[in-house]
């Protein structure tokens, strides 16, 4: 029946031709009788055989599960190997049978524990573990059988037909035998090997490796990797990753991806050398050592005085010196007893198997990164994290692959798109979030439950090495030469970096650590992962700044229920104050104009309540405020409510008159509007919270902050006695850990030792034993790092020890930051017990009373228990709130006159008329130096500082903040003065040139960094230094309300990008990334196409401008419809020409409706069009409502609009001469060219008087100007017949030599020239020559550089 070789036959054990039925129930005997026997070679089966599989099911069903006597009784009688086998594999196209056969084999193979049902106890029962023992060697007995049986040939034509069925067409019943194959593979690799086969050279197959070969073999392994892939079979997606986890149980994937290359024999060839070297570094040291002759032949001794058994001396055969060193315990072994305070011991072992083997499973393995790995992990992580997990277990085997495969491709040669599944920050996220689940899943067993800490011990530790080969991959990323890749890797770094929980998830494992839960391989694995995550961290940051988050807990106060707040005042009393002060006091600041609004904010766009709820809480804030006194305060509130609701009555419309603003604002002062409920206790809780009635809470808060990394303060976590310990006892197996570990250890006690001063803590005794065996271990290289910080610390502890000779004590503990700091000061008491209590004697009480009689008449005039303490002269140690304490404590102050005790200010003197004079001259001459304040205090020798500035305030009016020497700091004014400047100059300068007109301009005297750093911190200027972008709550409010789930990403990245035009994409898309909005793979092809259709979109918005020259025929279109509109058109454009005449040019003027014939023309499509020729804004977004005209329209245009709107339409036809017939002429290519050109000049100097005859010619022959090739070419394709008018003006200017060089010929020097536009695409515009007003001639090019005939300036 098998196809095996006669040496593999020999392995396993020889078949017995009968039945063992010794001690077998008779029903059981009768059943497997019925079964079948072999006739010669082959095999014949019952007739009631299928009726027999049923009824071992039924035994199975209904055995003892606390003993398992079926199973063990079943596997006696080797039915597996006598009938069950062989009729699977002959009778395995008979479906009925075949489907009982799954049936019985699912029950027969389970896992032994799986198998019993037992209490949980503390006592070890022996019974059950010897029941235990028996079912797990029958298992391995199975196990040898379907490799010799070849069963997996018949698994896999099974789950071949299954499969072929699709999941459409397969029945209930097919889906359930789909299952059984997959659950019967699982449990036959899940079998442990056995312990004989682990001690056997690995140049022999075990039945393990047979068995992944059979797999391999017969196509299951393929079939399993469909499953894997496939969208349809999702439901079986986490049992095939536990069957793929089981095959590469026993391996090790560095290993494996080094087979068949030279670096395994590379590794090899450096552990032998190693190992040769000890060995003769030992026998060199015993060669070495002093040859001592003591032979055996010491003689034998007679002690006196102890008999022996019988009534003679002891004889003793040993060589003895002294009679205390007599003693017959030498040889004894003392039974030790391991309780639960054993140290933990790894159960796992990796087996290095046949090179046949690893080549098939490297192989495989590499197969499955290729077709079926990331999908696989994606279905298997959806499931999980929606709870569809059949046991705890599953995220087990999700670990395991994550880090075997990834370090599989890591040693094998790195590529990103083969684990880009789970190397995203969605993942990191997802560990982080088991490892938590894990870590409170042991503190949650109490210590009669080890074993389950144990069970979960060892799920941490697959969490644990899965975050530290992501952690490798990450390190790898940073390194790769592809700019794509290291874009991600920066993306997950800032990710992990930021957070508070990565960057403690190291601490709080190490703090967690206890040698008899978890092994020395899970402490390995976390000692490396923190060096690695530490050693990443001071990567980024000598390159980065780091912003970090940092979560702290505030304790929740409870608040009494705030009732709903209410006028207290009547109808009659509200109008008598009205009329009172407060009447006049707004109608003289309407009255005065100029009202700044940029301080209040009476909508909140993130908040959750809508417009009308916040409408209604604004006016009860002017009310408030109107009551209060704060006029300013409630007048500016008022205003920009009103250009918030400019349709609502509340507030009145923005233009009305003052005394129409006056009525509405006392409209809102006598209004007795409800606050909503909802928003009641929000909205006055502060104001009515009493802090002497608040209580603390048992729950807490969590404040989330900002600030900025520091290295020594996170190395400050890790200066913990448990933490150190853990190093510590890591260290003690110098001579059996990696290289690795022991680099991770010693470098993270380094860093506590060198760089952070936390050298003490290492100070114990245990410690120094270990550094004993190190120091007095081999010289090799593995050993190098060890000895040479044992000798650096060993001579920190001697030079400590002479300072402070106490410290050898200290040695027998391990110590606190705090012992540290006590170290350090040489136990200084001074500087660390706390102050003494103050002991007063009876002399000194009896002096203080009479001294309080004595000046308690003027207590409120003088600090009386100053002058107590000054008068005493039984003592001189007492200070001012010792004696403070002292008269409440004898009770000479009752509790309603404890206000003569508080201290009293010193005597004021004052300035005499000549100082003040003084003063003033002195402040006038050195009011701009850096600081005044000293400079007049040196004149003044009887003033002190703070007096000076005093006098100032109260004289002149000067501000304390224009008087302190840290002129760095910046007010509210100060921000919005620097706004205005940078607003008016930046138009005309640049870079350092900017910096120092505004510094010449500034009032005060700032540095040009203390003006740059002002501008990057109010958002006008970008930091270059920094990578990083703080993200205000208006940004992220804005960043909320688009939803990724739903439409092009790169539209909504666009649209951001619009909205949020000062920050950059690169930053945009991290903080999508942050969010969990993208991924970092969608984050890296975003921030690439986004970049790539910038010039698109350029070239698409300069296609859709309109043409001015189409104005005058909108004009005409809605003249008779839209007249009203029309005129109140001009009048905003004529208002915007005469403030710019009275140099009052703002950058943005807008559009606002004030009648019902405006809404209606402003909704018309033409008259939008209209607006959009005159180069009026469109609303670009859902926060703007208006129109609006900007700087970038001219004071030509706006004229020429102006006189069209109001009929005068004279000089302004459609057959004027268009805009392109002014173009930029071409290159003169010969010599006679150039000189026939008036404006060309052999020197290439801007020649301003030829060009201005040039310009002027052209106007009066009413020709065009030269225009460029490329223009021509464009102009002589158009449509014969097609009006000027309608020919777009609106295109990008080439940049090519020559129109750079004719740009050079017409610009003015920058210092003359007017400001520039903040559009980088500008059309050239020539006035109309027929123009009696004589316009002068604009022209814009790219860098918008301006000529103006009439006006050098």
């Amino acid at each position: 029946p098998t196809d095996m070789d006669n040496a593999e036959e020999e392995d396993l054990p020889p078949l017995d031709s009968s039945h063992n039925f010794d001690s077998i129930d008779p029903d059981i005997v009768a059943t497997i009788a019925a079964l079948g026997s072999f006739e010669g070679k082959k095999y014949v089966k019952g007739e009631e055989c299928a009726i027999c599989i049923g009824d071992l099911i039924k035994f199975l069903r209904i055995e003892n599960r606390k003993d398992c006597d079926i199973r063990r009784q079943l596997a006696r009688t080797k039915v597996m190997e006598k009938d069950l086998l062989p009729i699977l594999t002959t009778y395995y196209e008979e479906q009925e049978i075949v489907e009982a056969m799954m049936r019985l084999l699912v029950n027969l193979t389970m896992p032994a524990l799986l198998c019993f049902e037992r209490e949980e106890t503390r006592k070890k029962d022996k019974i059950f573990e010897g029941l235990c023992l028996e079912v797990n060697n029958h298992l391995r007995h199975y196990k040898s059988q379907f490799v010799l049986f070849n069963a997996m040939k018949v698994f896999s034509s099974q789950l071949g037909r299954l499969l072929e069925l699709g999941k459409t067409n397969r029945t209930d019943d097919d889906d359930l035998m789909l299952e059984r194959l997959l659950i019967i593979i699982r449990n036959i690799l899940h079998v442990p090997a056995d312990s004989f086969e682990d001690e056997q050279l690995h140049s022999s197959l075990s039945v393990h490796d047979k068995l992944v070969l059979s797999l391999i073999e017969y196509g299951v392994a393929d079939l399993l990797f469909y499953l894997c892939g496939s969208r349809d079979e999702e439901q079986h997606c986490l049992l095939s990753l536990e069957i793929i986890s089981l095959i590469f149980r026993d391996f090790d994937a560095s290993t494996l991806a080094r087979q068949n290359t030279n670096l395994d024999n590379i590794k090899i060839d450096e552990e032998l050398k190693q190992i040769k070297l000890k060995e003769d570094l030992q026998k060199q040291k015993r060669l070495n050592m002093k040859n001592s002759r003591h032979s055996r032949f010491g003689g034998t001794f007679v002690v006196k005085g102890k008999k022996s058994i019988t009534d003679k001396d002891l004889i003793y055969h040993k060589n003895i010196k002294k009679i205390k060193d007599l003693s017959f315990d030498d040889e004894k072994t003392i039974k030790r007893h391991t309780g639960y305070n054993a140290i933990a011991e790894d159960s796992a072992s990796k087996r290095l198997s046949t090179a046949q083997a690893r080549s098939a499973l490297q192989e495989l393995a590499q197969k499955f990164l290729d077709v079926c790995y990331n999908p696989l992990m994606k279905k298997a992580k959806s499931l999980l994290c929606r709870g569809q997990g059949t046991a705890d277990c599953d995220e087990s085997f999700y670990l395991w692959a994550c880090c075997f495969f990834m370090e599989f491709n890591r040693v094998i040669g790195f590529k990103l798109e083969l684990v880009a599944e789970t190397l995203s920050s969605d993942t990191f996220s997802y560990i982080l979030q088991i490892i938590f689940k894990f870590h409170e899943e042991i503190k949650g067993f109490s210590s009669r439950m080890a074993h389950k800490m144990k069970l979960w011990a060892k799920r941490l530790h697959f969490a644990v090495k899965a975050y530290r080969e992501m952690l490798e991959n990450l390190a790898l990323m940073q390194i790769s030469k592809d700019s794509k890749i290291k874009s991600i890797s920066g993306v997950i770094q800032n990710i992990i970096f930021y957070q508070q929980e990565y960057r403690e998830l190291p601490t709080t494992l190490l703090k967690q650590f206890n040698r008899t839960i978890f092994t020395k391989s899970y402490l390995i694995d976390l000692v490396e992962c923190t060096h690695l995550y530490i050693k990443m961290l001071e990567a980024y940051t000598k390159s980065n700044t780091l912003i970090v988050q940092q979560t702290k807990k505030v304790a929740k106060k409870k608040k009494r229920p705030v009732k709903k707040k209410k006028n207290m005042l009547s109808e009659r009393e509200m109008q008598e104050m009205w009329d009172g002060d407060i009447e006049s006091e707004v109608m003289k600041i309407l009255s005065a104009g100029s009202i700044s609004t940029s301080h209040v904010r009476p909508f909140d766009a993130s908040s959750d309540y809508s417009m009308e709820q916040q409408r209604v809480v604004c006016k009860h804030s002017i009310q408030d405020l109107l009551k209060s006194g704060s006029f300013d305060e409630a007048v500016a509130l008022y205003k920009a409510a009103q250009e918030v609701w400019p349709s609502s009555p509340s507030f009145g419309m923005p233009d009305m008159a003052i005394i129409d603003e006056v009525n509405v604002m006392k409209s809102i002062f006598l209004s007795r509007e409800d606050i909503p409920e909802m928003m009641t206790e929000e909205t006055f809780s502060k104001d009515d919270e009493d802090p002497r009635e608040t209580e603390m809470q048992g729950s807490e808060l969590h404040h989330v902050s900002e600030h900025k990394f520091q290295n020594n303060d996170y190395l400050m976590l890790y200066a913990r006695p448990q933490i150190v310990k853990c190093y510590c006892y890591l260290l003690e197996f110098f001579e059996t850990n990696s290289t690795s570990a022991n680099h991770a250890t010693v470098k993270m006690l380094y860093r506590l030792a060198s760089k952070i001063a936390m050298s003490p803590l290492m100070y114990q005794i245990s410690f120094f034993i270990t550094l004993k065996k190190i120091l007095s271990a081999p010289k090799i290289d593995s050993y190098k790092d060890l000895q040479k910080f044992a000798v650096f610390l060993v001579r920190k502890y001697i030079v400590s020890l002479k300072e402070s000779p106490l410290i050898c004590l200290d040695a027998m503990f391990w110590k606190t930051p705090d012992d540290v700091i006590a170290i350090d000061n040489g136990y200084d008491p001074e500087k660390l017990m706390p102050k003494q209590k103050v002991v007063w004697t009876p002399l000194e009480e009896e002096e203080v009373k009479s001294l309080f009689a004595k000046w308690l008449d003027k207590a409120r005039a003088i600090d009386i228990c100053d002058m107590i303490a000054q008068d005493m002269t039984t003592s001189n140690d007492k200070q001012r709130m010792d004696v403070k304490r002292k008269i409440l404590e004898l009770g000479l102050v009752s509790e309603e006159n404890t206000d003569i005790l508080k201290k009293k200010p010193k005597n004021k003197v004052e300035w005499l008329p000549d100082e003040r004079e003084a003063l003033k001259s002195l402040y006038e001459e050195y009011k701009y130096d850096r600081d005044p304040v000293a400079l007049i205090q040196e004149k003044l020798d009887t003033k002190s500082r703070k007096k000076i500035i005093k006098e100032l305030e109260s004289l002149l009016g000067v501000r304390k903040s224009d008087l302190d020497v840290n002129r760095s700091i910046w007010t509210k004014d100060d921000d919005e003065e620097l706004r205005i400047l940078y607003d008016h100059k930046s138009e005309t300068h640049t870079g350092d040139a900017l910096l120092e007109i505004i510094q010449d301009k500034i009032p005060k005297n700032r540095t040009i960094k203390e003006i740059k750093d002002a501008l990057i911190r109010l958002r006008l200027q970008r930091d270059e230094n920094s990578s990083v972008h703080f993200w205000t709550k208006a940004e992220l409010a804005i960043l909320a309300k688009f939803d990724f789930h739903k439409g092009s990403k790169k539209e909504l990245v666009l649209k951001i990008r619009s909205e949020l035009s000062h920050i950059d994409t690169s930053s945009i898309i991290q903080q999508l990334v942050r969010q969990n909005k993208i991924t970092t793979v969608e984050g890296a092809d975003l921030l690439i196409e986004v970049d790539d259709s910038d010039e698109e979109e350029e070239e698409e918005e300069a296609e859709e401008e309109y043409d001015f020259f189409e104005f005058p025929k909108y004009v005409k279109k809605i003249t008779h419809q839209h007249a009203s509109a029309l005129s109140w058109i001009a009048e905003i454009c004529q208002q915007v020409l005469n403030n710019r005449e009275d140099m009052l040019d703002y950058d943005t003027v807008f559009i606002i409706a004030r009648e019902e014939s405006h809404h209606e023309a402003l909704r018309d499509n033409s008259f939008q069009d209209m607006l959009k020729c005159l180069g009026a804004v469109p609303p670009l977004s859902s926060y703007e409502t208006y129109w609006k005209i900007t700087s970038d329209v001219s004071d030509n245009i706006l004229r020429k609009a102006v006189s069209l709107m109001q009929g005068d339409d004279a000089g302004y036809s459609d057959s004027d001469q268009s805009v392109d017939d002014f173009t930029a002429p071409p290159e003169p290519n010969t010599e006679s060219q150039k000189s026939s050109l008036p404006w060309f000049n052999e020197s290439g100097d801007d020649d301003e008087d030829d060009m201005d005859t040039f310009l002027s010619k052209m106007r009066s022959q009413n020709t065009p100007a030269p225009s460029n090739p490329r223009k021509r070419a464009t102009s002589e394709s158009r449509e014969p017949g097609s009006s000027v008018s309608k020919q777009k003006i609106s295109r990008k200017l080439s940049t090519s030599d020559e129109e750079q060089e004719f740009d050079e010929g017409i610009t003015e020097n920058k210092e003359n020239s007017p400001p520039k536009s903040s559009h980088l695409q500008k059309q050239i515009v020539a006035s109309d020559s027929d123009s009696e007003s004589n316009e002068p001639v604009v022209v814009k090019k790219r860098r918008a550089a301006v000529i103006d005939d009439s006006d050098s300036e």
